[in-house]
């Protein structure tokens, strides 16, 4: 595969995942999104350790997204380490469509970065 499509395919995902995150930051605030509701805690309930650990992770994924498009070498790593706790934080606990939503495109976008050729790509500037 090539570098630069690898390096277009996980920082696509990376922006994929901090607006779905942002969105399921939102929703944990109590505000009913139509479609997401239904997957999330739905309700007005408002899950605060949920808003911050989400709004966190959009921040940080919206930063990587940014490090990959220009290439940035410490995004390799940071990708690894994002896309890593994004993985496990997806499947523990597991809550369904969700989950298994996070789960696919942080382990895709982990897989791509974790390959030689991925690494290279962020690294060189390739």
């Amino acid at each position: 595969m090539n570098r630069s499509v690898i390096v277009t395919m996980a920082a696509g995902i990376s922006a994929v995942l901090a607006l779905g995150c942002l969105a399921m930051a939102i929703a944990h605030a109590g505000v009913e999104i139509p479609g997401l509701s239904a997957i999330g805690p739905g309700d007005d309930q408002v899950v605060i350790p949920a808003v911050i650990a989400f709004s966190v992770a959009a921040v940080l994924l919206a930063v990587l997204t940014l490090g990959l498009w220009q290439r940035r070498p410490w995004a390799w790593a940071a990708g690894l380490a994002v896309h890593g706790v994004v993985l496990a934080g997806s499947a523990m606990p597991y809550r369904g469509v969700g989950s298994l939503i996070g789960i696919l495109l942080a382990g895709t976008a982990f897989v791509l970065l974790a390959s030689p050729a991925g690494r290279d790509a962020v690294m060189r500037g390739a």
